[in-house]
């Protein structure tokens, strides 16, 4: 699955996945208007644990993407344990 989104004359993607190796499905924020597309940010659903995590691999990622990607991640419900 993918979601894309112009946001100030730029093309952003947020690409479902699942890896594996890290027992885990993810939701994948790139800014795709320029190659190589370039990761900014990531949400991960750890599958075994149930634990989810944000991570942001760019400074300056527009607080409106991030708020998309955590929209997205939360349409997934996926389950947490406490």
């Amino acid at each position: 699955m993918s979601v894309l989104k112009n946001y100030n004359g730029k093309k952003y993607e947020i690409l479902f996945g699942s890896d594996v190796q890290r027992d885990c499905v993810f939701l994948e924020l790139s800014d795709r208007s320029k190659e190589p597309f370039e990761v900014l940010a990531e949400v991960i659903h750890f599958d075994e644990i149930g634990k989810v995590v944000f991570s942001c691999y760019k400074e300056e990622v527009p607080f409106p993407l991030i708020q998309w990607l955590l929209d997205e991640a939360a349409k997934e419900s996926w389950p947490l344990t406490v």
